[in-house]
């Protein structure tokens, strides 16, 4: 098992209402739902940030076995 801090946010879509978990340091440009620009106000719909968030994850996970 491996850990990494990342920026955590979670955003609601000003459109749509869909909540979105978000890690990438980028904010998004469009809502992975309806597909709208929402990149303007994606700002004022961060409702949680944390940038000491730790991801926790696998990594042998998804390695193809060798033969």
């Amino acid at each position: 098992m491996a850990n990494e801090r990342v920026h955590f946010r979670f955003i609601v879509c000003t459109e749509c209402q869909h909540q979105i978990c978000w890690v990438n340091p980028r904010l998004p440009s469009f809502c992975p739902e309806c597909g709208r620009h929402i990149y303007p106000a994606v700002r004022s719909s961060v409702l949680i940030s944390d940038m000491n968030a730790t991801l926790k994850y696998d990594e042998h996970a998804n390695v193809p076995a060798s033969s």
